[in-house]
């Protein structure tokens, strides 16, 4: 099973499976849309860039490949779960500031 499959269960392991499965809907939609056109995502490509650079030195043909794969692999984990638990973060903060609005009011 590769690191992605595994991964993408564990984000959603203690979580609303259908809920998780919207999130992921919309960060795939994101995704798509912005196609690496945002400035971390550029710094991020970046900065894989030297370390492969640095790597492809030290590491034959095969195993660069390999520890490539991994290093975008894992960026894209990273990368997908920060989304998911800030779009959570988001929702529960909003959540609590309307919770209080409507205290408040009454």
């Amino acid at each position: 099973m590769s690191i992605w499959r595994k991964e993408n269960r564990n984000i959603c392991k203690f979580h609303n499976r259908r809920m998780c499965t919207k999130i992921q809907a919309i960060y795939d939609s994101y995704i798509q849309e912005t196609k690496e056109n945002d400035d971390v995502s550029r710094r991020v490509q970046e900065k894989i860039q030297n370390v492969l650079r640095e790597k492809k030195q030290e590491l034959d043909w095969q195993e660069f490949e390999q520890y490539r794969d991994q290093i975008y692999e894992i960026s894209s984990i990273a990368e997908k779960a920060g989304f998911i638990n800030g779009f959570r973060y988001a929702v529960k903060l909003m959540g609590e500031c309307y919770a209080q609005d409507h205290i408040s009011i009454e």
